[in-house]
């Protein structure tokens, strides 16, 4: 997970360990970490990257276009993960080649269950994008 915002890295930590135990959750706070943890070993190293739109260093956006663009990383399922709903930022995403977009939920039960959702989603489908009808997870 990339994610500038602490207390919604720790709501989303808290509902890992509780629903997804045998997964293992890294947390970035920015887009350059992001990449880094991404470049070390070992490698791949992450399956599933949960990111932000607005973060410090590198944005999202910038990120996204990075592992899009490298041949070892390309190939990782990636849901961005904000607090908006612009249909122009959802429509910019698919573009750039994010798997799925999730808008950030103001309250904890429907941020389990979109969580929950979009888990469930990545382990039913390969990692070839969907439609853009099926892009935006809502509950």
């Amino acid at each position: 997970m990339a994610d500038d915002d602490i207390d919604d890295c720790d709501f989303f930590s808290q509902i890992f360990s509780e629903e997804f135990p045998d997964i293992k959750l890294s947390i970035s706070y920015d887009g350059s970490k992001l990449l880094t943890l991404l470049d070390g070993p070992p490698q791949p190293s992450a399956d599933v990257i949960f990111l932000d739109l607005n973060m410090p260093i590198l944005s999202g956006p910038e990120c996204l276009q990075k592992v899009r663009g490298s041949e070892l990383l390309k190939h990782h399922i990636i849901i961005i993960f904000t607090t908006s709903s612009n249909p122009k930022d959802i429509e910019r995403m698919y573009e750039l080649g994010a798997d799925y977009f999730i808008t950030k939920p103001s309250d904890y039960k429907t941020l389990i269950n979109l969580i929950n959702k979009a888990m469930v989603l990545v382990c039913e489908n390969n990692s070839s994008q969907r439609s853009f009808e099926n892009f935006y997870i809502t509950i």
